[in-house]
């Protein structure tokens, strides 16, 4: 019997296995603008107070010709009507099994205010492994940022942990 099938007292137990045919699955593309005042506020939320996110002058006075967001403002691009309950349940699992794994960013230029972008993410890969506390499987999603030329901006990778 294997590992993940024995239960704390010996005993065997179902183990829960995700829906691994979402690899390759592209979510609803979703737009985002970004905000002035929202560049300002995460830089600050986040403690980093480099005069290219929070001071006008710095920014005009740059090359960018304008404030910039930091990297990792993306974890903001997030569509607000995705219903992540229903990715989950074609995952075949419940928030209460969910963990953030880690996050990863790659800007290819700066992302000045006022720019909409187009994120279109894809779950790209799942897969488990056994760790300490048991059975547990990665659900990796990638995300492309593109601009109104379709350039590709960014792309943010999240890896989303489920306790199996």
């Amino acid at each position: 019997m294997p590992l993940e099938d024995v239960g704390r007292q010996g005993t065997a137990v179902s183990a829960t296995r995700l829906n691994t045919a979402l690899v390759g699955r592209e979510l609803a593309p979703f737009a985002v603008t970004v905000e002035r005042g929202k560049i300002k506020e995460f830089a600050r939320a986040v403690g980093d107070l480099n005069p290219f996110y929070l001071d006008e002058r710095v920014g005009q006075a740059s090359e960018f010709g304008d404030i910039i967001a930091p990297p990792t403002f993306l974890t903001t691009f997030r569509d607000e009507s995705a219903d992540t309950a229903a990715l989950l349940r074609e995952l075949g699992t419940d928030i209460s099994r969910v963990l953030h794994g880690e996050q990863e960013f790659e800007l290819h230029r700066p992302i000045r205010p006022g720019e909409t972008f187009l994120c279109r993410s894809k779950v790209v890969d799942i897969y488990e492994k056994t760790g300490k506390s048991g059975p547990m499987a990665f659900v990796v999603r990638e995300m492309a940022v593109t601009d109104r030329t379709n350039e590709v901006v960014a792309t943010a990778r999240h890896i989303t942990v489920v306790r199996l």
